[in-house]
């Protein structure tokens, strides 16, 4: 049986196939290829893609003078239909993005940009294998691609919870037993409560006076839950 070929984007770490000229992040010391460059890594390779993408969204125009913010435009310059079937890469990339091929997009949101770029590994590749978009790597080596082109996944931010007498209280509660709440609790909530008023009152003084209250409150409720413990 005939091994298949690893195709040349691969081969070169370059799965964009991009051409030599522009003096990118990566690129390896020896060029083994006269016309597409070769990179140390996939991710570096990956990352040329990326910003080669980001190019046209930001600083070139499309046929008609607009920006480039949709997946024909950004294909039929890409992939000119001298060399490619364009019409067969626009559906292509425009399912595996989940727009239309004449939506506005947003190349910098990382929900558009990797099954983007994903696609375009996959068109110029075919299929490797691997039961991913781009079927050649991994999501991490794409995720490092797309982050040293400055492309990165939002993460959700957990709100600040302020501290106040009802969440101190809350905190306390949760640590301790049903019998050791009600003798540790008074104290603490009569601590805070007094504390409460240094706080208002603006002095540095006062409330420096006001936060060792709640500390000595917190160490007292700390020594009866030791007892509690040992069995005192």
């Amino acid at each position: 049986m005939k091994k298949t070929k690893t195709p040349k984007g691969i081969r070169n770490n370059n799965p964009g196939n991009l051409e030599l000229g522009s003096p990118w992040q990566g690129l390896a010391k020896q060029q083994k290829d006269s016309r597409f460059c070769t990179f140390v890594d996939a991710a570096y390779g990956i990352r040329a893609l990326t910003v080669n993408l980001i190019t046209y969204h930001d600083k070139r125009k499309a046929a008609n003078g607009t920006r480039i913010d949709t997946v024909r435009e950004i294909i039929e310059r890409w992939a000119p239909a001298i060399e490619n079937h364009t019409e067969n890469y626009i559906r292509f990339v425009s399912k595996s993005v989940g727009v239309t091929s004449d939506q506005n997009i947003d190349l910098h949101d990382y929900n558009i940009m990797r099954p983007l770029v994903e696609a375009i590994i996959r068109q110029e590749n075919g299929n490797g294998g691997l039961k991913t978009l781009n079927s050649w790597y991994s999501s991490e080596v794409i995720d490092e691609g797309l982050r040293r082109a400055g492309v990165v996944k939002k993460t959700k931010t957990v709100a600040k919870i302020p501290v106040t007498k009802e969440t101190a209280s809350a905190t306390v509660a949760a640590s301790l037993g049903i019998g050791q709440i009600a003798e540790v609790m008074p104290q603490v909530s009569d601590a805070l409560t007094k504390s409460e008023s240094h706080f208002s009152s603006g002095s540095v003084i006062r409330i420096i006076f006001g936060i060792a209250t709640i500390v000595v409150a917190g160490v007292i409720a700390y020594a009866q839950i030791r007892r509690y413990q040992k069995g005192i």
